[in-house]
């Protein structure tokens, strides 16, 4: 018996697809599939949009499948990192644009290879711009979506039982601001630096690379960094966010489900109980 019950809770592979998602997989493919047929013997530049769709892919997969675990829609609203869609849509978005200067760049190389040292400056600083912008992106706004909600359904209005704390707040938006322009601003000093033959850079040989003896592209040090920069500090946020909204105490629970009209108390007991194990053990304990 409690082996059936344990795998209703995981679901399907097949359960996890939907129309969305397998039109972002479907479009990245294929864009991805393009940019490959270059032959780039150096895949390090490719990592970036990977990194970027994987977190629009997780978003997504939250997105599509978070309604599973709700007894009747719009009964609760649980976003404990936001909205899930936005952030999805918006990381899907970021990732396509590398994508494009990617194919571009690429191309470039094949049939333009003299202008190469041209667009270097232009590729190094967009493309840098365009990855932690999408990291950004889904921060800037998190607080107006970020919360635990119940309807009531006499009211028919929604009932917040749990926001991002003031102090993490402050806290997330100000090191989301500072770490986003201290990136760029740095990455254009080093990319100007190296265009102007200061500092010492890293060639990248595009597919195009020895056509009429063109030269490789030039990369600072800053990408080798940068790529693990703003995906770690956004999840290391997204999990305070997380944690933060999560943080209810058994009175309050208590203190909520006594304020709940009768018809919707046991759902809301079933529903806390699935989304997570924390309130779970805190209902068990009270």
């Amino acid at each position: 018996m409690s082996e059936n019950n344990s795998e209703e809770d995981f679901l399907r592979l097949r359960e996890l697809l939907n129309e969305s998602l397998l039109r972002d997989v479907l479009v990245f493919a294929i864009l991805y599939l393009f940019i490959f047929a270059q032959s780039w013997s150096n895949i390090f530049l490719l990592l970036f949009p990977i990194i970027t769709f994987s977190f629009s892919l997780f978003f997504r997969i939250i997105n599509s499948n978070k309604y599973r675990i709700f007894l009747e829609h719009n009964l609760i609203t649980y976003n404990p990192l936001g909205l899930e869609k936005k952030h999805a849509n918006r990381l899907n978005f970021t990732a396509l644009l590398q994508l494009v200067l990617l194919f571009w760049i690429g191309a470039e190389s094949y049939y333009h290879p003299q202008l190469i040292q041209t667009y270097n400056l232009f590729f190094n600083l967009f493309f840098i711009f365009f990855f932690t912008f999408g990291f950004y992106w889904i921060l800037i706004d998190v607080w107006k979506y970020a919360k635990i909600a119940i309807r009531l359904k006499k009211s028919n209005t929604d009932k917040t039982i749990s926001y991002l704390n003031l102090r993490y707040f402050k806290l997330i938006s100000i090191v989301n601001l500072i770490t986003f322009i201290l990136l760029n601003v740095l990455n254009i000093s080093f990319v100007l630096l190296l265009d102007n033959n200061k500092i010492l850079g890293f060639s990248y040989d595009l597919p195009g690379t020895g056509i009429e003896n063109s030269l490789p592209l030039n990369l600072s040090i800053l990408p080798f960094i940068i790529i693990w920069i703003s995906p770690i500090l956004t999840s290391t946020l997204l999990f305070l966010i997380y944690k933060d909204l999560n943080d209810i105490s058994p009175a309050d629970f208590i203190k909520i489900f006594e304020e709940s009209p009768e018809e919707i108390r046991n759902q809301l007991i079933e529903t806390f109980a699935k989304i997570n194990t924390k309130f779970k053990h805190n209902l068990d304990t009270e």
